[in-house]
C-alpha cells in the first residue's frame, strides 16, 4: 500500500512537472521563509511577499490568512487536474490578470477572473 502511494506521488509530481520545477526555482531565490507541509503540499510564508502564488505542489504566500491559503490550495487542485497545461490555462492568465486586471477592468474584483473564481470554488472559499 505504501509503495502504491509513493508511485502515485511520483506520477503526480511528473504530471505537474513544469510548474513544480518553476516552484523549486522560485524557492531557490527566496530567503527567510517559514515552511509548513500538508501532505505533499509545501507552504512557504514570506512576510514580504505580495499576495500568493501556487506552482504545482508549492504554495508561497505573504499572509497566513485562511482565505488566502484556501484560495491557493484551489490553485493546487487546478494544477493537479490540468497537469502540464496548468501554466498555460491558469498560471499565465492569472499572472497577467494580477498585473493588468485593475487597468483592464477597474470595476471588477481580482477574484472575478475565471482562474481566481475557480480556485476559490475548489478551495472552498466564499466571497
Amino acid at each position: 500500500m505504501k509503495i502504491m502511494k509513493t508511485v502515485a506521488g511520483i506520477l503526480l509530481y511528473i504530471w505537474q512537472l513544469p510548474q513544480n520545477l518553476v516552484g523549486l526555482l522560485f524557492l531557490l531565490v527566496l530567503t527567510g521563509e517559514t515552511r509548513h507541509r500538508l501532505g505533499s503540499i509545501r507552504f512557504y510564508f514570506l512576510d514580504s511577499f505580495p499576495g500568493g502564488i501556487t506552482l504545482g505542489e508549492y504554495i508561497i504566500v505573504g499572509t497566513r490568512q485562511q482565505l488566502t491559503v484556501r484560495h491557493e490550495f484551489g490553485h493546487v487542485r487546478q494544477s493537479r487536474m490540468l497537469g502540464w497545461l496548468y501554466l498555460i490555462v491558469i498560471g499565465l492568465p492569472s499572472a497577467l490578470w494580477a498585473w493588468l486586471g485593475e487597468r483592464i477592468a477597474p470595476m471588477k474584483s481580482y477574484y472575478w477572473f475565471y482562474t481566481e473564481r475557480w480556485a476559490d470554488r475548489l478551495g472552498g472559499v466564499e466571497r
